[in-house]
């Protein structure tokens, strides 16, 4: 051994369990990164591995610039995805993930031959109902990290100290850069997989109406769930959240032989 550092790369796993028979691709909201879904693999079961997203500028990739654009996530993505894939797979993106989410799925069956079995949008309007950039860029690091504290994201204690709150500002401001210089496909925009748009009930940014327009993305089934709870409604009962999507993964599987 040189004793070289390997560099930490897109995607996290936690003890796969041997005994999969698929794989869930998790993506984060913004700001945020992988380690929030750690807790799910045992939560999952036996039956699921689950592989992170893990976007550069956080976290393990902290030393990384951020990464500013669509484009530039998938270039790494989609090609990291496509080499640990040995399984069939599903994708649940949250907030800004579900955006990332649903532009991987399309890369992956595009350009690797390997659609999802199935994509789960959480908390996140369809891709041509973003709206438009709504100026958080222009925000200070602690205006912009008080904002996370009052949707619920973050302690508020990151907001009151400067240190802190760039640390936690530098990855945001590169996903915010993303979400708004993000343009919906021109061609061939629909998933050929069943599609889940999900909410928390009490999630103002993101109503029954908007979560409405995801199943006219998909050319298969498309299913809209409602959860007790707020944006973050899938950190409040992980329990419940991974039970369904459980069912979602392994329902298009054969039975165990």
């Amino acid at each position: 051994m040189n004793g070289a550092a390997v560099k930490p790369g897109p995607l996290v796993e936690w003890d796969p369990p041997h005994t999969a028979r698929a794989i869930l691709v998790c993506l984060p909201h913004a700001g945020s990164g992988a380690f929030q879904f750690r807790p799910w693999q045992e939560l999952l079961g036996p039956d699921i591995a689950l592989l992170a997203v893990q976007l550069p500028g956080r976290e393990s990739r902290w030393r990384e610039e951020p990464a500013t654009g669509m484009g530039q996530v998938l270039d790494e993505l989609a090609p990291a995805l496509a080499a640990r894939l040995d399984l069939p797979y599903a994708v649940f993106g949250h907030s800004m993930g579900a955006l990332v989410g649903y532009e991987l799925a399309r890369a992956m069956g595009r350009e690797h031959g390997r659609w999802p079995s199935g994509f789960v949008a959480s908390a996140c309007r369809a891709p041509d109902d973003q709206g438009e950039p709504d100026g958080s860029l222009r925000l200070t690091d602690q205006e912009l990290v008080a904002e996370l504290v009052a949707d619920g994201a973050v302690p508020a204690a990151l907001a009151a100290n400067s240190r802190l709150a760039a640390a936690v500002a530098r990855p945001l401001r590169g996903d915010i850069a993303l979400c708004d210089s993000y343009t919906p496909p021109g061609e061939d925009p629909l998933l050929p997989c069943p599609v889940g748009a999900w909410r928390g009930q009490d999630d103002a940014g993101v109503t029954d109406e908007h979560i409405r327009k995801w199943p006219a993305w998909s050319s298969a089934a498309a299913t809209v769930r409602t959860f007790p709870g707020d944006h973050f409604y899938h950190h409040a009962d992980p329990r419940r959240v991974t039970a369904e999507l459980r069912a979602f993964v392994l329902g298009p599987l054969p039975p165990h032989s």
